[in-house]
């Protein structure tokens, strides 16, 4: 295979430290973030087999309400546990 020149320019092949701007970038207020985040609930991924019937009816139920269907799986598992634990 021989050598051929590129068609386009390397960014990486020169430095661009002396005029580079970042000005579209907007500043970060991590202390609004973390104060936001402090109010969440922390949440995980939770992996499962469920039967069909049962996840396309999760799905439709989640279609109807306009949210997600981890939502809905989230609402009705929290309810049952309040249900059975007194």
């Amino acid at each position: 295979m021989g050598k051929k020149k590129s068609l386009g320019h390397n960014p990486l092949a020169y430095s661009t430290r002396s005029h580079a701007s970042f000005d579209f970038i907007a500043p970060s207020n991590e202390k609004e973030k973390e104060e936001k985040e402090e109010g969440r609930v922390h949440k995980e991924t939770a992996s499962y087999y469920l039967e069909s019937p049962l996840v396309n009816k999760i799905k439709a139920m989640a279609d109807e309400q306009d949210t997600s269907y981890s939502s809905i799986v989230n609402d009705i598992l929290k309810r049952h546990l309040q249900e059975t634990s007194g």
